[in-house]
């Protein structure tokens, strides 16, 4: 069940100053080989080395790490250090990241190429034969912004659907959900980070890993964004009981008018229904409890008891 396309969302927006999602050294970013990077980018300004999401250490004489950055002109980077080459800083061609605009931007590795993509078309091809990645030095992963410890580059404009994957994905994957929201259990995935919250400063992983990030300084904004929200499980089955809850009687009179919510509430409804997450626990909760109340007498369980004189 889906929303439809280019749908107002909230999104995350960075001023190319200061901001940034730091997701810190967990463990799941240590990606060992096959990797990809995904996001949905909203370039407002390029500038060189720009990070989209990144863990790149590069100071001239430590190396190490991946990323997805700005080439600068208006292009795309895939940064990677392996194990026994070279940093590598691979783009595409210039001026095919248009400004102001929504674009899917993607790369993988396989253990034996660079790829980038770029609104599910590959565009980039390199050779790059090695065992792994390198991460020594280990440094934190940031979405919004590339940064070690001698260079900041903060990225400008609006960021969604930030997605890490320990698997190398074919051009019919990422073309088959570039538009639409994941569960967060698909296989492969290690992070996912919609950026759809629309309030707080938390910036939630919707993996089992949980690997929350804590954002700085950018701000909640709501974008046409082309991307599908699916319906989470959670949501499903929670309307699944409800109908459970609520089946035709023998009693019941199909013909009998049955009372209509008012517009309010169906507009209330429609927009959970439209919504992803946990956070609406609370008004299923209640609107399950609502539906248990107003059931007729003979919906209702029969409790055998005695009263003693």
């Amino acid at each position: 069940m889906m929303e439809q396309l280019n749908s107002l969302q909230s999104v995350l927006a960075f001023d190319g100053k200061d901001n940034y999602v730091s997701l810190g050294k967990k463990l799941e970013f240590k990606i060992e080989k096959e990797i990809t990077l995904e996001a949905w980018v909203y370039c407002q300004k390029q500038r060189r080395r720009t990070g989209i999401i990144s863990n790149v250490f590069d100071t001239g004489v430590s190396e190490s790490g991946y990323g997805l950055l700005l080439d600068g002109k208006s292009g795309v980077f895939f940064a990677l250090k392996t194990l026994s080459k070279n940093i590598q800083y691979f783009g595409n061609k210039p001026e095919s990241l248009k400004l102001n605009q929504w674009h899917h931007v993607a790369a993988t590795y396989d253990g034996q190429q660079m790829k980038l993509y770029l609104d599910g078309v590959a565009i980039a091809v390199k050779s790059c034969s090695d065992s792994g990645i390198d991460y020594e030095p280990e440094n934190d992963l940031l979405i919004g912004s590339y940064k070690d410890n001698n260079e900041t580059y903060p990225f400008f404009g609006k960021l969604a659907e930030v997605r890490l994957w320990k698997v190398a994905r074919i051009p019919s994957e990422i073309q088959q959900n570039m538009h639409q929201s994941l569960v967060g259990n698909e296989l492969g995935l290690v992070g996912y980070w919609p950026l759809n919250e629309g309030h707080s400063n938390i910036a939630y992983d919707k993996t089992s890993n949980a690997n929350h990030g804590i954002i700085n300084g950018a701000n909640w904004e709501q974008s046409l964004v082309p991307i599908v929200q699916v319906k989470s499980n959670f949501e499903l089955g929670v309307i699944n009981t409800m109908a459970k809850k609520n089946p035709p009687t023998a009693n019941s009179n199909p013909s009998e008018p049955k009372t209509s919510p008012t517009p309010e509430k169906a507009a209330e409804i429609e927009r959970k229904l439209l919504s992803t997450g946990l956070e609406d626990y609370g008004f299923w909760s209640q609107e399950m409890a609502r539906q248990k109340a107003q059931q007729t007498e003979p919906d209702k369980p029969f409790r055998r008891g005695r009263i003693w004189c």
